[in-house]
């Protein structure tokens, strides 16, 4: 494990193992999610974890919950970057590469969320929320909606429509950025009013 090196787009050498939080950028996060597709790739068309993240983000937003909850969604999958992902319904046998996510999960919040300390039970509950209903939203859309509409959401989905534009990885990509820098700025206005 020692010796489990990949080369991430800026050239860092990141072992996700032993996650060094100096390695850690959100430019090799932004990218590697955008070239990812959802699904392991099975959908009508291209479909990135970075957008799906982005819509994470956005739907936590138009419920009204805080920017540190927000950036938490956006971030939700980030380890995803670095070990890409397993489907969810073989992830579920494999506690080790669980455990190896969570882990790695865990040094990226640290590292690139401002108020890491301050998240609470709450925040990651939401986001699990928003990010399983989303999910269900994605497969209905872009897999088969015959398969997935017996499947219910928690909250009140025919609002989302604006979702799933299927932007191209370049556009992912500096959205997935922007969306960072403007939550960490909101971050920052929060703290500074309190």
């Amino acid at each position: 494990m020692n010796d489990a090196y990949v080369m991430t787009h800026t050239g860092k050498m990141f072992n996700p193992f032993h996650p060094d939080e100096n390695l850690i950028c959100i430019e090799d996060i932004a990218h590697a999610l955008s070239m990812q597709c959802r699904y392991n790739g099975h959908l009508k068309k291209f479909y990135s974890v970075a957008e799906h993240s982005i819509d994470v983000a956005l739907v936590l937003k138009k419920l009204g919950l805080p920017a540190k909850t927000q950036l938490l969604g956006l971030l939700h999958d980030a380890g995803e970057a670095y070990l890409s992902d397993v489907p969810a319904p073989v992830k579920k046998y494999l506690p080790d590469f669980k455990n190896l996510e969570d882990n790695l999960s865990s040094t990226i919040i640290r590292k690139l969320h401002p108020l890491f300390r301050d998240l609470s039970v709450n925040d990651f509950f939401f986001v699990n929320l928003i990010d399983k209903d989303i999910s269900i939203i994605e497969a209905r859309k872009l897999l088969g909606e015959a398969e997935w509409n017996s499947v219910e959401t928690i909250f009140d989905t025919k609002n989302l429509d604006y979702m799933f534009f299927r932007i191209s990885s370049e556009v992912a990509e500096k959205i997935f950025k922007k969306v960072y820098r403007s939550l960490l700025e909101e971050i920052a206005h929060e703290q500074t009013r309190n």
